[in-house]
């Protein structure tokens, strides 16, 4: 379980606070939430050691918030 840490609306994506050190990979696909409701899915872009950035839907740029909890997404993975 991670959090979102910026939300860049100008080009779809977030970035969130795991990475390699969570075995994160590129094409990992996660899911946001806010107090338990699903918000919308992620899908990995860039994998660093501590952050990754993920790419989300155009319609979700005003859902996303910094804070949201990212879950993998696991009926997927």
């Amino acid at each position: 379980e991670g959090k979102v840490m910026i939300v860049n609306k100008e080009f779809n994506f977030v970035v969130i606070n795991l990475g390699s050190k969570d075995r994160v990979s590129v094409g990992d696909e996660f899911l946001v939430s806010r107090a338990g409701k699903p918000i919308g899915d992620l899908k990995v872009e860039k994998v660093h050691e501590f952050m990754s950035a993920a790419g989300f839907a155009a319609e979700l740029k005003d859902l996303i918030k910094e804070n949201d909890t990212v879950l993998e997404n696991l009926l997927i993975a």
